[in-house]
């Protein structure tokens, strides 16, 4: 119908002293080159070649390489925008998420922990420390033996040890290891971003030359198949040779297109891998720094009262066993006194700063994991971003895919856009939005509907030598009959 058309265009044409032109068109790979008819102009009418597409389609993917877990919906089903139309295999990332979870759950409990200080028990126990000191305080032991000279010797010993612990701060070793575990973690950051890098950089390079070795076939495939339509025009029919050619060109460009989406699977996975590893490595720096901050902090004042306190309640407990004297046994009680207070005071005595910090850290690191394990579920459901019609499911359950493979694709159909493919630069200057054209259907040759010019796009293609222009109609009136991608002829008169 189409040629039958043309036909009478370009006698008309002819008859009117008007003219025409046609253009080749470069076929892609892995589709039947069909050459294409430029639009027909006069100095009153343009004619273009056009295509019947949805008010709105999207081709979706997946974020996230995996395997299929379902399908949700089928070819034809409506569906509305934010449905779920397919999922990967999640029970892992299910796994993942739950143990994020328990971990933040884990450190938030510590925090709290820390955050609450002594229980009502412990203060209580405190209490009652102090008043069995100030009860002491009243007795006045009359003798000494060597049993308790011995043991108030050992007491002072002890006080004074643990108060030089205190004074000293940590072990040199345990600041030494720490050190040493915040430098490890470092130099195992840098290490790891050196390789993580290094194998992004080789997968870009795959993917480099997967693309050149595409580009390489089309190339040959597009030149041989131009020769073979040259040679038909011979008489006699086209050598077998010269069609195994174009079907084993035909074959490398498929070959080539397979090989490119591996390279792009790959390149995605070692970027992804590149994130991973880069986070893990900072959150294993920030432990060790926390760590470290944490022995180095200086010793908390209240406990170095107490241990003053119980060093001199050691003091003068041994002056009162060497001495008679009345007033050494009334040094030690109030030293006794004084101890059991300072206890109290450090017992009741709010979680410090630094302590605070770590267990902060703790959970910050808790929630990022949570977060990503969280989006790692997430992106494993395909879910629709409009509302429209399942068009095609390039999915099977239990294969694999990943996001340079097309999943679905999703159309909204409850009208028809026209756009056509060969104005040229010369043509599409004489139309303008808001004209009124006529559209026909090859389909449909006893239909013809007025349209409305709503977009003529602003960036010509370069179509064989030719610069070409896309233009939208929007049809005034729908038919159940259209579908998708049927060739279409737009005419337009000034």
């Amino acid at each position: 119908m189409r040629k039958i058309i043309f036909s009478i265009i370009v006698i008309a044409l002819i008859v009117g002293g008007g003219f025409f032109t046609f253009s080749g068109k470069l076929p892609s790979a892995g589709a039947t080159p069909v050459p294409t008819v430029a639009a027909q102009t006069t100095d009153q009418t343009v004619v273009a070649d056009a295509k019947v597409l949805p008010a709105a389609d999207v081709t979706l993917a997946f974020e996230r390489a995996g395997t299929v877990g379902a399908i949700l919906v089928k070819e034809g089903d409506v569906v509305q925008a934010g449905q779920p139309l397919a999922k990967l295999d999640t029970r892992a990332l299910e796994l993942r998420v739950k143990q994020a979870q328990v971990s933040l759950d884990q450190a938030q409990a510590h925090y709290e922990q820390v955050a609450a200080g002594a229980s009502p028990e412990m203060i209580a126990a405190a209490d009652a420390a102090v008043a069995q000191a100030q009860a002491n305080a009243t007795q006045v032991a009359a003798g000494v033996s060597p049993q308790d000279l011995a043991a108030a010797q050992s007491q002072l010993a002890q006080a004074n040890a643990a108060l030089a612990q205190l004074l000293d701060g940590p072990k040199n070793t345990e600041v030494t290891q720490a050190q040493a575990a915040l430098d490890q973690a470092r130099t195992s950051l840098a290490s790891q971003r050196d390789a993580l890098s290094a194998a992004k950089t080789n997968a870009q390079l795959q993917l480099d030359q997967a693309a050149n070795a595409l580009r390489n076939a089309q190339d040959s495939y597009s030149r041989i198949y131009w020769d073979n339509r040259e040679w038909e025009k011979r008489p006699g029919n086209l050598p077998q040779t010269m069609i195994d050619a174009e079907s084993a060109a035909q074959r490398a460009v498929d070959s080539a297109e397979a090989a490119m989406g591996q390279a792009k699977v790959a390149m995605t996975t070692a970027s992804q891998a590149e994130a991973d590893g880069i986070a893990t490595g900072e959150s294993r720096i920030r432990d060790a720094q926390a760590r470290l901050d944490q022995l180095v902090a200086p010793a908390d004042a209240d406990k170095v009262a107490a241990a003053r306190a119980s060093v001199a309640a050691a003091q003068a407990n041994i002056s009162r066993l060497r001495g008679p004297a009345r007033s050494t046994q009334l040094d030690v009680a109030a030293a006794g006194i004084s101890q059991a207070q300072a206890s109290r005071a450090q017992v009741a005595a709010p979680a410090r700063e630094v302590d605070l910090t770590v267990a902060r850290v703790s959970i910050d690191a808790a929630k990022v994991a949570l977060d990503q394990a969280t989006l790692d579920r997430d992106q494993a459901t395909l879910a629709a971003p409009i509302t429209g019609t399942v068009a095609r499911i390039d999915l099977d359950v239990g294969a694999l895919t990943g996001p340079t493979s097309t999943a679905v694709v999703l159309a909204d159909l409850s009208s028809w856009r026209i756009e056509t493919e060969n104005l040229t630069e010369l043509e599409v200057v004489k139309l303008r939005e808001g004209q009124v054209v006529d559209v026909t259907f090859d389909a449909l040759p006893d239909v013809s509907m007025p349209g409305t010019v709503t977009q003529i796009k602003p960036i010509g293609t370069n179509r064989q030598g030719d610069i070409v222009y896309t233009v939208v109609v929007a049809l005034q009136k729908e038919d159940a009959r259209l579908r998708w991608n049927m060739t279409a002829v737009v005419t337009a008169t000034q």
